[in-house]
C-alpha cells in the first residue's frame, strides 16, 4: 500500500488526538470561569441578600448591578482570550500535520525531492483567518463571546427580578456555560477538519507545481448524517486546479465551497493520487519513515 493511501488514516488519528486535547482544555477553561462567576455572585449574596434572596432593587442601588456586570464582562473577556489561544494552537498543529504528512507521502511514493520547507507562522495565521462562508474564525469567536455575555447578563438580571436564591441562579449559569462550552467544542472539531483538508490540498498543490501531477477525489463519510447536497460529489476525481461543484457553491476542497449550507459541519474529505511523475530524482527517499523525513527534509 502506498503512503498516500495510508496517510489519511494517520492524519485522522493525529487530528482526533489534537481535538480531544483541545476539548479537555476548553472544558477546564469554562469550569474555571464558571467558578469565578459563581464566586463573584456569592460576594453580592453574602453582602446584600435578604432571607436568602438577592433582589433586583437591592442590586440596582448604588450602581451595584452595573459593577457586577462589568466584573462578569472582564471574566468572560479573559475566558475568550484563553479559548482563542487553545483553538488557534490546535488549528496550527492540525495544519502542520495535514501538510507534512501529505508531503512525506508524495515524496516517498514518487521518490522525488519537491522543495518542501518548514511552514512559516504567517502561513498558519493566514490559513486560520481564511473566511468560512464570509466570516473569519476571529469574527465568529467574537460573535460567540458577545452571545455568552448577553446570555449571562440576562440570566442574572432575570434571576434577580424573580427573587431566585444563589443556588437557583448558580444552576442556571452552569447550564448556560455548559451550552457555550459545547458550542466551542463544535467549532474546534469543524475548524480542525477544515484546516487539515486545506493543508492536504496546499501540500498536494505544491507537489503539482513541482512536477508531480496530482489528482484529488471527494470522499463522503457515508453515514446518515451526510448532507444530501454532497451525495453527488462522492467519488468525483478532478485535477488539482479545478473546483468541486456543490448545489449551493463551489471550491477546491470540503469546507471551502463558499456557502454555509455546504461548508459548516462538513465531514467530507479528499484523497489524492499521482497522475504522472515528471521528474523522479530521489531514490534514497524509498522507505524513509515520516519522522526521519521531517528531520531530513525540513531543515
Amino acid at each position: 500500500m502506498s503512503n498516500l493511501n495510508k496517510t489519511q488514516e494517520q492524519i485522522n488519528r493525529s487530528i482526533g488526538q489534537l481535538v480531544k486535547r483541545a476539548e479537555r482544555a476548553i472544558a477546564k477553561r469554562y469550569a474555571n470561569t464558571l467558578n469565578e462567576v459563581r464566586a463573584e455572585l456569592a460576594k453580592y449574596f453574602e453582602k446584600y441578600e435578604q432571607d436568602g434572596v438577592l433582589t433586583y432593587e437591592e442590586m440596582a442601588r448604588y450602581d451595584r448591578l452595573n459593577r457586577f456586570i462589568a466584573n462578569l464582562d472582564d471574566l468572560l473577556k479573559k475566558n475568550h482570550r484563553d479559548l482563542k489561544t487553545i483553538i488557534y494552537d490546535v488549528l496550527g498543529e492540525s495544519y502542520k500535520d495535514g501538510f507534512y504528512l501529505t508531503a512525506w507521502a508524495v515524496e516517498t511514493d514518487t521518490l522525488s525531492r519537491l522543495s518542501y520547507a518548514a511552514i512559516k507562522p504567517e502561513t498558519i495565521q493566514r490559513m486560520i483567518d481564511n473566511p468560512l462562508s464570509g466570516l473569519t474564525l476571529s469574527h465568529r469567536l467574537e460573535k460567540h463571546r458577545s452571545e455568552i455575555v448577553w446570555k449571562v447578563q440576562q440570566e442574572v438580571t432575570q434571576g434577580l427580578v424573580k427573587g431566585e436564591t444563589y443556588g437557583m441562579m448558580s444552576k442556571r449559569l452552569k447550564e448556560t456555560f455548559e451550552g457555550d462550552a459545547a458550542k466551542s467544542m463544535r467549532v474546534v472539531r469543524t475548524e480542525a477538519h477544515r484546516v487539515s483538508e486545506e493543508a492536504k490540498h496546499d501540500s498536494a498543490a505544491h507537489a503539482t507545481r513541482n512536477g508531480i501531477i496530482m489528482k484529488k477525489e471527494w470522499n463522503s463519510v457515508g453515514d446518515e448524517r451526510v448532507r444530501s447536497s454532497h451525495d453527488h460529489l462522492n467519488g468525483i476525481k478532478i485535477e488539482m486546479d479545478k473546483n468541486f461543484i456543490g448545489k449551493h457553491g463551489s471550491g477546491p476542497a470540503p469546507g471551502q465551497l463558499g456557502h454555509p449550507a455546504e461548508d459548516i459541519n462538513c465531514r467530507c474529505f479528499l484523497t489524492y493520487s499521482v497522475d504522472r511523475i515528471e521528474k523522479p530524482d530521489a531514490k534514497e527517499l524509498e522507505d524513509i519513515a515520516f519522522e526521519e523525513w521531517k528531520k531530513e527534509r525540513l531543515r
